[in-house]
């Protein structure tokens, strides 16, 4: 049976969509780097200010420079996309009080999910809806 293939592809398009749109900018300043995992494909992605600086592959195995990781399997994130595509996805922040895909160095860290979690679930449904 062939594996899934995660993706990811939509993150450059989302990025450029995201930063020329007033409503992204109205979500607030976000400055943090987001270790996206999913499978064995990882971005490291950086949110600076009001948009979305840089996406960049990365190591999944390495995170360093992330200041939070969201990990899940290929699997899943892609399911996850198809729900989130059809508004019918639950939120990044009850997926991870359900099933723990957020990651941190340290829990003041990890307070960065919560703090920018909108900036991130905008990210999120844009890829969605630019995968669907």
């Amino acid at each position: 049976m062939a594996r899934s293939k995660a993706n990811l592809d939509w993150l450059e398009q989302a990025r450029a969509a995201l930063n020329a749109d007033p409503e992204f900018r109205r979500l607030g300043t976000a400055d943090f780097k987001l270790g996206l995992v999913v499978g064995d494909a990882a971005r490291l992605i950086s949110f600076d200010a009001f948009e979305i600086s840089d996406v960049v592959e990365a190591d999944p195995g390495d995170m360093r420079d992330a200041d939070i990781v969201l990990r899940m399997s290929t699997r899943d994130w892609n399911a996850y996309l198809r729900r989130r595509g059809r508004g019918k996805g639950e939120s990044l922040l009850t997926l991870d009080l359900e099933s723990g895909v957020v990651a941190a160095k340290n829990p003041v860290k990890r307070l960065m999910f919560e703090r920018y979690n909108r900036s991130l679930q905008a990210l999120i449904d844009k890829g969605a809806a630019l995968s669907a």
